[in-house]
């Protein structure tokens, strides 16, 4: 499937991906559906104006006059698959529907990814954030010392879950300031808790499913072989925590302020079917209990092998410090699950809600995913490139997160990538 656009070797965009996002330009700032093949950002609303899409049976040009991917996104798997290879035709030398001898067109829909800014992909509903990671789970409850035993009695029986707060959802490059809340009182200490910035800042490497399709209506539920009908598609989703706000208050009702100031999302949503060549089975566990019904997977391989990177550049350095390298499979449960254990009670999904995974450590300590477990809750400092230490994130420092599913289509790279996952720590207001 040889593309007529420039493609590096390693690109993360090959012709094998068609994520699908939002960007505007410095010339034009009205925000407009994208996919992105190489270094190109193709306008899709500029195709579908000089009827690209005519050809595909169902389309409907209004998709792409948003200024979300909510509609797109909410179309059936049917007709969302039929764009995105119709796309990938388009972008194909020799094929029947090939813009390459269509210069005029070319020129028009066509941005260098450098120059154009991408923006939240989706208007983001909902959002629930999942604990779907063994190793996470177990190490997070052992260090912020949660009652009774590191892995929760439900845990094992179920994807446990918060509901998380969509209204601070960002894209990537968006800034997170330093929040502020109450802080518990040192150990031993007689005096009550304190107000002030968080002094544990922390990061969490997660991947979030994008819902899409038609949904179910209040009432009803979906299944696990629901997934591909029903997710649109994954994004990287940096998950921001403040420790100590979040240890103080989340005993018995969860996560409140020590999460909800921030949540970043890359800008390109990869679709399953891109995945599917990197369909992987789950990890075996020990002793697990026998699965509810509605919880089963019949499909032997319902998750993906992809490759999970994080840095951290520290402020007044240049270089990034690798933290992390984990994989997705490392999750105990599949987004199938997850989608099957947020319906059954009856809850409504809609399109652009959003599934965080939680965080996706592995069994390496350098798969491990967040500042928390890293650093054995800021009790073992690392070093970065240039020398400083860190056990949490201070002001200045940036975090980037990238994810790519590697393999060779006819001896050529055929990479399905996310871009980058990038937030930078802005100081609390005063």
């Amino acid at each position: 499937m040889p593309s007529f656009l420039p493609i590096d070797a390693d690109s993360d965009f090959s012709i094998h991906n068609i994520p699908f996002g939002v960007f505007s330009t410095s010339n034009d700032s009205e925000k407009r559906c994208a996919t992105r093949i190489g270094e190109t950002v193709i306008d899709l609303r500029e195709l579908s104006r000089s009827k690209a899409f005519d050809a595909v049976p169902g389309f409907n040009a209004s998709l792409f006059e948003q200024s979300t991917l909510n509609d797109f996104a909410g179309q059936p798997l049917k007709l969302r698959r039929a764009v995105r290879s119709h796309i990938q035709a388009l972008f194909t030398t020799g094929s029947e529907h090939s813009l390459e001898r269509n210069k005029d067109l070319l020129t028009k829909a066509s941005h260098n990814a450098s120059n154009v800014q991408l923006h939240l992909p989706v208007r983001v509903g909902d959002y629930t954030d999942f604990c779907a990671s063994e190793y996470h789970t177990a190490n997070a409850g052992r260090l912020m010392k949660v009652p009774g035993p590191p892995l929760p009695p439900a845990w094992n029986h179920l994807p446990i879950g918060y509901h998380g707060r969509a209204s601070s959802v960002v894209v990537s490059g968006t800034p997170i300031t330093r929040p502020r809340g109450l802080r518990p009182p040192a150990p031993g200490s007689t005096e009550g808790p304190t107000f002030g910035p968080t002094k544990s800042l922390d990061m969490e490497y997660e991947v979030a499913a994008i819902v899409g399709g038609q949904g179910n209506e209040l009432g009803d539920s979906l299944g696990t072989g629901d997934v591909l009908e029903n997710v649109f598609g994954l994004t990287i989703m940096n998950d921001w925590s403040a420790r100590e706000i979040q240890g103080f208050e989340m005993i018995p009702l969860g996560p409140f302020n020590g999460k909800n100031f921030g949540t970043t999302v890359s800008p390109w949503i990869v679709t399953l079917d891109a995945l599917q060549p990197f369909k992987t089975s789950l990890p075996r566990r020990e002793t697990v209990p026998e699965m509810a019904s509605y919880l089963c997977e019949a499909d032997e391989k319902p998750t993906f092998d992809i490759e999970l990177d994080m840095t951290v550049i520290a402020a007044g350095e240049t270089e990034p410090t690798h933290v992390m390298h984990s994989n997705l499979k490392h999750l105990a449960y599949s987004f199938g699950q997850m989608l099957a254990h947020h319906t059954v009670s009856g809850c409504n999904i809609q399109p652009g809600d959003m599934l965080g995974s939680g965080t996706i450590s592995g069994p390496e300590p350098k798969s491990l995913a967040c500042l928390l477990e890293i650093t054995e809750r800021g009790t073992k400092p690392f070093k970065t490139s240039g020398g400083q230490e860190r056990v949490w994130l201070q002001d200045g420092d940036r975090v980037d997160m990238t994810a790519v599913a590697r393999r060779k289509v006819d001896g050529e790279n055929a990479n399905v990538g996310f871009g980058v996952c990038s937030g930078v720590i802005k100081p609390a207001k005063v």
